[in-house]
């Protein structure tokens, strides 16, 4: 990676860390804390999540992904907290009962474009498999079959077509080999986490207390 590249990644990373702080989250660059860290993320201080930050304007998601999901598979193992087994099972959503769950996400932005958050759909459905109905309701999630379109124009079109103010949209659409994707806003997502969160919070004090 050429001199360029390297700033242009530092500069998205700190203004992914800044968009965070204002969703209220205390993140920061990774590597500005704990340098080289090979399978940690790119910034630090979402709980739950590992998260890959592009700042490009052209972007291989499909890739992107796969890097952020390998990467969060291996900082499990080499933490300790998962097995290979557990892994294994935790890319078809079994064991998403615990709190060890962490879950691979790549924001994404273009210059003076906003950020947008992308996942693989069956993380996507770990992530709202605990929200409220109040704001289930309050989610559209459209599926898109075709692999070749603009994820972000066709998410821009499809949030000025919704006639409710405030909706959350998400676009669900094939890349990769067999996998399915899921991106959305990344203050849409946010609103989201946060819920789902307070919930993760909750289920790994319950875990603790019973041990």
């Amino acid at each position: 990676m050429g001199l360029y590249s390297r700033n242009k990644g530092k500069r998205g990373e700190r203004l992914w860390a800044s968009f965070c702080r204002e969703q209220g989250y205390d993140v920061h660059r990774t590597a500005q804390y704990r340098g080289n860290t090979g399978a940690a993320g790119d910034v630090e201080g979402l709980p739950y999540i590992h998260c890959e930050v592009k700042y490009v304007q052209a972007l291989n998601i499909a890739k992107a992904m796969e890097q952020s999901d390998h990467d969060t598979k291996a900082m499990l193992l080499m933490s300790g907290k998962m097995t290979p087994e557990l892994v294994k099972a935790w890319e078809t959503g079994e064991h998403f009962e615990t709190s060890q769950v962490i879950l691979p996400i790549v924001a994404s932005k273009r210059a003076k474009e906003d950020w947008l958050v992308t996942m693989y759909a069956w993380h996507f459905v770990t992530l709202i498999s605990i929200l409220d109905n109040d704001t289930l309701d309050n989610l559209t999630v459209i599926h898109k079959p075709s692999k070749r379109f603009s994820v972000r124009k066709f998410l821009h079109e499809a949030a000025c077509m919704e006639s409710d103010e405030g909706r959350i949209v998400a676009v669900k659409y094939p890349r990769g080999d067999n996998a399915s994707l899921v991106t959305m806003y990344a203050e849409d997502w946010f609103t989201l986490y946060r819920e789902w969160e307070a919930g993760m919070d909750l289920k790994r004090r319950a875990e603790r207390e019973e041990h």
